[in-house]
């Protein structure tokens, strides 16, 4: 008998405990479900801008290559501001820059480089932005400005840092400078034996050297 007294009590503390307890339960759940839809959602969206983004950048190297510089500024422009937030609004800057210093509108080449270094989230690429920002720095004539940049972290580019590094100090008539960049950079190669990769960069920086061994032969 204590136990079908038991079972009634018992039903009727969760009657209590539901009565009391339901709304929170519903709550929870309707926020659990909204979250899961939330997140499947952002991540729909965020795809689908991703893939947006990359055809529109397509669109943008196709139209550089035909030389469609105009068209292809105003994809680099919706590119900023609508998909800033995506890698290829960077890539799209980069490749912009490119034209523009074939085209020799090094100002406009500036303004793309500076936009994508600020806006580059791969710590990777960040150098790469900076050593093409200095080459432009360099050719509007302000070499101080350029060699600022290439005293920041060269990441994997040490060499190509060092060459431009030891071009400038060469133009301003500072040889010992440039002999000791050109000789650093030689040094960053790693191995530059013939048939490597490294090796016609190798004789390249060579060739810098030797038009410098009255410096060479000072210093010895």
């Amino acid at each position: 008998m204590s136990t079908h007294y038991d079972d009634e009590a018992q039903v009727e503390d969760l009657r209590r405990w539901w009565k009391e307890n339901w709304l929170a339960l519903a709550v929870g759940l309707g926020l659990g479900l909204g979250a899961i839809f939330g997140w499947e959602y952002y991540q729909n969206r965020k795809n689908q801008t991703r893939a947006e983004a990359s055809q529109l950048f397509e669109e943008l190297k196709k139209a550089v290559s035909a030389k469609k510089f105009d068209e292809a500024g105003r994809m680099g422009d919706r590119l900023v501001a609508e998909f800033e937030s995506t890698p290829y609004a960077v890539a799209g800057a980069m490749k912009l820059a490119q034209a523009a210093v074939e085209e020799s509108k090094l100002d406009a080449a500036r303004s793309r480089l500076e936009w994508a270094g600020a806006h580059a989230d791969d710590a990777a690429l960040k150098p790469l932005i900076q050593l093409r920002l200095a080459r432009v720095l360099w050719q509007q004539g302000k070499p101080g400005d350029a060699m600022k940049l290439l005293d920041a972290e060269a990441g994997s580019y040490v060499v190509l840092y060092e060459e431009l590094r030891g071009d400038i100090k060469l133009a301003e008539g500072d040889r010992p400078a440039a002999l000791a960049a050109y000789t650093k950079a030689v040094a960053s190669l790693g191995d530059a034996t013939t048939g490597t990769a490294n090796a016609p960069i190798a004789d390249a920086l060579q060739k810098k050297i030797d038009d410098l061994a009255d410096v060479a032969a000072v210093k010895s």
